[in-house]
C-alpha cells in the first residue's frame, strides 16, 4: 500500500472528537512515515538515495492532503498546518541533516 494511502485510510477511519484524539492522530499519522523511511535508511546509503527517500515522504504527506482537500475533511486545515515536512523541519537538527545531503 502507498503511503499516501496509508495515512488516509488511518485518518478517515480515526474517530476524531476531542482535541486529545486529534492529537493523537497527528503522532499517529507521524508515526505511519517514519515507519515507512526509517528502516529503509542505511549507513551505506548515498545521500542522494537518502534525501530522495525522505522527499517521497513529504510528497505521500501532501497527495494524502490534497486528498483530504477533495473530500472537504473537516479538519484537513490542521493536519496541512501541522505536516510532517513541517515538523520535520522545525528540527534544526533534522533540517540541518537534510539541508546537508
Amino acid at each position: 500500500m502507498f503511503l499516501d494511502d496509508q495515512l488516509y485510510d488511518h485518518t478517515i477511519n480515526k474517530k476524531v472528537t476531542s482535541p486529545d484524539d486529534f492529537k493523537d492522530l497527528i503522532n499517529e499519522l507521524y508515526k505511519l512515515c517514519e515507519d515507512r523511511w526509517k528502516p529503509q535508511l542505511a549507513q551505506s546509503m548515498k545521500t542522494k538515495d537518502a534525501k530522495i527517500l525522505l522527499d517521497r515522504i513529504f510528497i505521500s504527506w501532501d497527495l494524502f492532503v490534497k486528498r483530504l482537500y477533495k473530500e472537504n475533511w473537516y479538519l484537513v486545515d490542521f493536519i496541512d498546518k501541522y505536516s510532517y515536512k513541517n515538523t520535520y523541519f522545525s528540527n534544526p537538527k533534522l533540517k540541518e541533516i537534510y539541508d546537508n545531503l
